[in-house]
């Protein structure tokens, strides 16, 4: 008899030695909050567990997620280079090591006798991990630099692929991908809950109902499900501190944070008919708001949730001086655009739903709203 998902996902952890759990770069509140409560909940299995979002800086997560500084920002080696010396002729006395010129020396003295160069090998060791379980990661690509880098590992280590992107492009070997969830947590809730619920403490609880409550802005975006509310529900009744989500997502932002925020919503443009939302940010914005560049993470979220029908953001704001640096764009996306098709055409470096470039010194902020708005609609007319 053929295992389901959730049993293929229980046989995966069950056998694997050492997991690591990934999120794509510039991870939302969702990723976040999921790879907490996964890491929390696999770990109460007495599971080794290394958590890793690419570039994730602890004050992006919200302070009520407890053990999110466990999240690391980069993945470092994955596994070990082995020197192998064949003693069985020739025995080992004693070994030494030193490390002079940035090299490392090792000298090893045998009992008798000598060793030749076909005593020795150089090999690669095993993997430190086995299993790789990657969330709201719809492409290898929006992994950024840990892609990059460990392209080989990730393409020769098992993957459980869990996500609700209807772009996902099912690249795990395990695709746990539900169109129907509002939030990558309400899957993790799923798929823990199959489990074993009583694992679900007050802490993961709380992780996975803010997943989906950063998602839905509190439960008000039109895919909302009564079975997205059900969950929400047993979420609470767990001990999910509902009131502690909402005051650490929303009534938490500084003041100069949110006069930012007013001005951008002041200029914001729409064109209804392709579903893109834009605005601009000049300097002086910045200098009278009292903010600095951190208080734009959470204007799209802002922004969409003005305009829930915008499946494309853009975002153009000045950094430094205009005259010096130029102005800067971030583009996010929702299905069925893909924010690295619409950024080819500038060289923009990003993910699946988010790219960022920069304007040319010389380019003045309108002049280039008015390029990138009208290099997008081309390429979407292009494809219709």
């Amino acid at each position: 008899m053929a295992f389901n998902q959730e049993q293929q996902f229980i046989d995966l952890i069950t056998r694997a030695k050492r997991i690591l759990i990934i999120a794509k770069e510039n991870a939302p509140v969702d990723a976040i909050a999921s790879v907490v409560a996964l890491t929390e909940f696999l770990k109460k299995l007495h599971k080794e567990i290394d958590s890793v979002i690419p570039g994730f800086k602890p004050s992006c997560a919200p302070k009520f997620l407890k053990n999110a500084s466990s999240i690391r920002p980069e993945l470092g080696a994955v596994r070990s280079f082995e020197i192998t010396l064949n003693i069985s002729k020739t025995p080992m006395s004693e070994i030494t090591y030193d490390v002079r010129d940035n090299k490392l020396i090792v000298s090893v003295v045998p009992q008798h006798g000598e060793w030749t160069p076909a005593d020795v090998a150089f090999t690669h060791g095993a993997d430190r991990y086995d299993l790789i379980i990657a969330i709201d990661t719809p492409d290898l690509a929006s992994l950024g630099k840990l892609f990059q880098e460990h392209a080989d590992f990730l393409y020769r280590t098992p993957v459980v692929n869990i996500d609700r992107d209807p772009g996902n492009e099912h690249w795990g070997q395990l695709n746990i991908v539900d169109l129907t969830a509002v939030a990558s947590s309400e899957i993790i809730f799923g798929l823990c809950g199959h489990w074993n619920r009583n694992l679900i403490d007050e802490d993961i609880a709380t992780a996975l109902l803010a997943g989906m409550i950063a998602t839905t802005q509190s439960f008000r975006t039109q895919n909302v499900t009564p079975k997205t509310l059900a969950t929400a529900s047993e979420l609470v009744a767990m001990g999910a501190r509902r009131e502690e989500i909402v005051h650490g997502i929303w009534r938490t932002r500084t003041i100069p944070t949110l006069k930012l925020w007013g001005k951008t919503l002041s200029r914001l443009e729409q064109d209804r008919e392709l579903g893109i939302v834009w605005s601009t940010l000049v300097r002086q914005d910045f200098i009278e708001a009292g903010a600095g560049d951190t208080a734009l993470d959470g204007i799209v979220s802002e922004l969409m949730s003005y305009a829930p029908e915008a499946k494309i953001v853009v975002l153009v704001y000045e950094t430094g001086t205009a005259h010096e640096t130029g102005a800067c764009v971030t583009i996010h996306t929702s299905p069925p655009y893909s924010a690295q098709e619409l950024g080819r055409a500038f060289g923009a470096q990003g993910s699946h739903n988010k790219i960022s470039f920069c304007l040319t010194p010389n380019q003045s902020i309108v002049e280039g709203t008015q390029m990138v708005i009208d290099r997008i609609r081309q390429t979407i007319k292009a494809t219709k």
